[in-house]
């Protein structure tokens, strides 16, 4: 929120929305104790927040501590030994943090990853890979990423130059280039890398038909979003439980633009839901609605866009 506060809804088995654990809410709740937030990360079954003093707190439950522990409905608590955070990426179990003086130290998984994150100006996660993209605009992924093949040094590149942003789902990644041309690369059985599904693993990367003027890129677990400069949002990939909001389910979803939003300037996914952030500060959300993870008082599913009931 505007005063450095965070609110959360949605599920709460595993204590994700900072209480300790108890029922799901269906509206924006105020988490606990945490204040002064500059950014947040949703994981599964966790969550965690940057705060102004450069530091990680996280809630809920998993290695989140980055201790090797695995912790059980933990209210919101400072991780040990990171500090001068940039940005957290966070998805599945993993949490990645980019220092402001270089370096990207992760946890989460069981075998700790090695990340080359010393010239890193973005970091990307999602399940059990982490991938970086430097000052210059190379980017490498490395972790579970055999929808890429890896060098010898455990890296894997997409011949990629020039990336002013970076997002990475479940087995694929997209990049944003300069002229606001999209690229992805990885695996397509969804159309994650928007054209035709197909079985293959694609290693290097080629645009996305049909894009330009992108300004900021959104991945799920299957699926991605694209912001342009009008303010406008296009999605593709999966969309069987209507996670792309335009309207409609599917199998799988080339580009298209999501009617009923204007002036958006965030979007955010998960596996199966997103929601966006417009100009005026209002949230909208859609797809599956399970836990009330929509935000609108119900569980009932929304194909389209949503407004969040705060």
């Amino acid at each position: 929120m505007g005063d450095g506060s965070v609110r959360c809804w949605g599920r709460n088995a595993s204590g994700e929305l900072g209480d300790g654990g108890g029922a799901e809410q269906l509206k924006p709740v105020p988490v606990p104790g945490v204040q002064d937030v500059t950014q947040i990360g949703l994981g599964a079954g966790f969550s965690c927040a940057v705060t102004g003093d450069k530091h990680v707190t996280c809630w809920g439950t998993g290695r989140i501590l980055g201790d090797g522990k695995r912790y059980e409905k933990l209210k919101p608590t400072r991780v040990p030994s990171v500090e001068d955070v940039a940005e957290i990426a966070v998805s599945g179990v993993l949490v990645c943090a980019r220092s402001t003086k270089g370096g990207v130290t992760c946890w989460g998984t069981e075998k700790p990853l090695r990340v080359d994150g010393a010239s890193a100006a973005e970091v990307a996660v999602a399940s059990t890979h982490v991938c970086t993209r430097t000052t210059a605009g190379a980017v490498s992924c490395t972790g579970d990423t055999l929808w890429s093949k890896a060098g010898p040094d455990g890296f894997a590149s997409p011949g990629i130059s020039g990336a002013e942003q970076l997002v990475t789902g479940d087995g694929f990644a997209c990049a944003l280039g300069k002229g606001g041309k999209v690229s992805c690369w990885g695996r397509n059985e969804m159309g994650q890398l928007g054209r035709a599904p197909d079985m293959d693993s694609h290693g290097t990367a080629s645009d996305v038909p049909g894009l330009t003027s992108v300004k900021k890129l959104s991945a799920g677990e299957t699926q991605t979003c694209a912001l342009d400069a009008s303010g406008s949002v296009t999605c593709w990939g999966n969309n069987s439980e209507g996670e792309l909001g335009i309207g409609k389910t599917s199998s799988d979803e080339r580009p298209t633009k999501v009617s009923g939003l204007s002036n958006v300037v965030e979007v955010c996914l998960a596996s199966i839901h997103g929601c966006a952030r417009t100009a005026g500060n209002d949230v909208y959300c859609w797809g599956t609605n399970t836990s009330g993870q929509l935000g609108d008082g119900t569980k009932e599913p929304r194909y389209a866009p949503t407004r969040v009931a705060w």
